[in-house]
């Protein structure tokens, strides 16, 4: 799996914003288990043939729009970013099985990671050897360089973090009352090898992958620092001729469309068994047709709706491996904005969706388990909470989620002061035709109207937002679309991140979307206060205490912490400041004439050990 940055989900699809906030690569281990299984798919495919010397592997990525191609994994804001570059990056750390960061050069990661809890600090050191792709060694500077990306506005970042704010000095710097990070230090050098990062806390997900608490990213400082900060997203340097650290580098970009790479003669790991990669995207109208056609030999950024023609092809050519998805996506309910001075988000909306019992009502009236049958052929399953069920430890089992039942829908909707009539007119000036008893109205005789922000993407993303809408007015709500239409996901993702009360931003109440989510299950960065990613904008001093609980010195121990995560869990079902929707399979085809293609998440080096049987693709029977 490609680390931190991964993928936002919009309505009812996999795509991405890139938000760092997903699993990292790790030990190579389950490369070698043949037993692996997520549902009924096996995790990795075993090629009986071995791989031949050399050799181009064609991989695909499906999308509806171009790709934007942004290097630094801090300016990027799309998962498929992360997605195309994964044949030329490198973990900065290696991890087991359960996410855990392990140290040893032969582990796979480019560095190891030493905490002192008393002391509060945390030592990072790259292995000997690792160098960018024009030969110079990878530095402590580069492990330094991304903080200052993040945390200075002039970048355009859009990671900073409440998380980040626990190093030292780092806060200052992104507020501007210095020029350096305090909390950051060489212990032999900005050439050395060494970064020392002080924190101000000690965090219970410090020893875990992912924990947003410090980066795992680098840069090459050496080739970007004549490059001012506000024109970095845009310099070629990051967007079509980069360095790279892992075991390919680009040969030819082109811009939205593809990427060819060639070997990285200065790869620290293993020389790859592949010649060259070759990463293309992949209209969703076009995925079935060229897999038919064996123009690809891995498909990724698969969705539900391509899985019947797509399962088709196994004789033909092709397997499909499965893995557990770390990801949930949500119903967010629109109470506010993000003011991005002061990191905050403000829930001062006025809106029917400020009250609990109506975010209840509007949870209970959806079926979403016949969505997950009917139209994600069970690729897909109902959520009880944002904690995927792979953290066992953190589930809060007594939580039901939102079951659909219509019945408790209009008795909350009733107990929220609404009542129906018949002759109550939607926005569109016509009365309810789907449920007899008319249109929920308040105490005022108003109708209850509600704008839902729906993404377009996949062929089901009309048919999945109108079965919404459908299910809303069955209980009384006036539900209209923004706009009148599906939003893309540019257009989307620009609007739910913007800053600031615009006429845009304050004219949805209910989106849908969802999170990659990191191997350390804190949601910090996701629903608090200063996240910029809490995209509903709900705040509360029980969310904050909840939220601090999990990160706090007490979750040092591990059965407090599990019972913290219980807690907030259990909030989520008693306010639905966001509404759980569902978990979900990741699938991926591959042409029998890969070897070595695993899915497993401490899978590291994948891409060097990844090889073909035959210099043609596997077209079956």
């Amino acid at each position: 799996m490609s680390t931190l940055a991964k993928r936002i989900l919009g309505t009812a699809a996999v795509v991405s914003l890139g938000l760092g906030l997903a699993a990292c690569s790790g030990s190579s281990s389950s490369t070698e288990k043949k037993d692996m299984k997520a549902g009924d798919f096996e995790v990795s495919y075993q090629n009986p043939d071995k791989a031949i010397k050399g050799g181009t592997l064609n991989y695909g990525f499906i999308t509806e729009t171009p790709f934007i191609g942004q290097w630094i994994r801090s300016l990027s804001t799309a998962a498929i970013d992360s997605e195309i570059q994964a044949p030329a990056r490198s973990a900065l750390f290696a991890t087991d099985n359960s996410f855990a960061i392990v140290n040893g050069k032969d582990k796979g990661g480019m560095a190891d990671i030493e905490f002192d809890n008393d002391k509060k600090t945390a030592l990072i050191t790259l292995h000997d050897g690792v160098k960018w792709s024009d030969g110079k060694d990878v530095t402590a500077r580069d492990l330094y360089f991304p903080y200052e990306i993040i945390a200075n506005d002039k970048a355009g970042s859009s990671r900073w973090t409440e998380s980040l704010a626990n190093i030292v000095g780092l806060e200052d710097y992104h507020n501007n009352k210095t020029d350096k990070i305090s909390g950051l230090t060489f212990p032999d050098g900005e050439d050395g090898k060494k970064l020392l990062i002080q924190f101000k806390e000690v965090k219970p997900g410090f020893t875990q992958s992912g924990n947003g608490y410090y980066l795992e990213q680098y840069v090459p400082y050496h080739y970007l620092k004549d490059v001012p900060f506000d024109k970095l997203q845009s310099d070629e340097k990051t967007t079509t001729k980069p360095l790279v650290v892992g075991p390919f580098k680009p040969k030819k970009i082109v811009p939205g469309e593809s990427i060819s790479y060639e070997v990285n003669e200065y790869y620290y790991g293993e020389k790859p068994k592949l010649d060259s990669v070759v990463v293309k995207t992949i209209n969703p109208s076009k995925v079935v047709s060229s897999l038919k056609n064996a123009e690809f030999d891995i498909v990724r950024g698969t969705t539900p709706d391509l899985y019947p023609e797509v399962e088709k092809l196994k004789d033909k050519g092709y397997a499909i491996t499965g893995q557990d998805e770390l990801a949930v996506s949500v119903m967010y309910y629109n109470v506010g904005y993000y003011d991005a001075q002061k990191s905050l988000n403000i829930s001062d909306r006025e809106t029917p969706v400020q009250d609990v019992k109506v975010r209840q009502a509007l949870s209970y009236a959806l079926d979403e388990d016949s969505i997950a049958k009917e139209i994600y052929h069970n690729l897909k399953y109902r959520a009880n909470g944002t904690i995927p069920p792979v953290f066992s430890d953190y589930v809060n089992k007594d939580n039901k989620g939102f079951p659909y039942e219509p019945e408790k829908s209009e008795k909350l909707f009733e107990e929220a002061g609404y009542t129906y009539k018949k002759d109550a007119k939607g926005k569109d000036g016509k009365t309810n035709e789907v449920n007899e008893k008319g249109y929920l109205v308040d105490k005022n005789g108003k109708t209850l109207s509600l704008v839902f922000l729906a993404r377009s993407g996949q062929s089901y993303s009309e048919t999945v937002a109108m079965d919404y809408i459908n299910h809303w007015k069955a209980v009384g709500v006036d539900v209209s679309l923004f706009k009148n239409k599906l939003t893309d996901f540019n257009t989307w993702a620009d609007l739910v991140k913007s800053s600031g009360k615009t006429e845009d931003n304050q004219a949805w109440d209910i989106s849908i979307g969802g999170w990659s989510l990191s191997s350390e299950p804190s949601q910090q960065d996701l629903f608090s206060a200063k996240a910029p990613f809490n995209l509903g904008h709900f705040t509360s001093p029980e969310l904050t205490s909840l939220l601090d609980d999990i990160d706090s010195q007490k979750s040092l121990d591990k059965e407090y912490r599990a019972k913290a995560f219980q807690k907030y869990q259990a909030y989520i079902q008693d306010t639905a400041f966001v509404t759980p929707l569902d978990f979900s399979i990741d699938w991926t085809p591959v042409n029998k004439r890969v070897v070595g293609w695993t899915q497993a998440y401490d899978a590291t080096d994948l891409w060097a050990k990844l090889g073909v049987s035959n210099d043609k693709p596997d077209q079956g029977k």
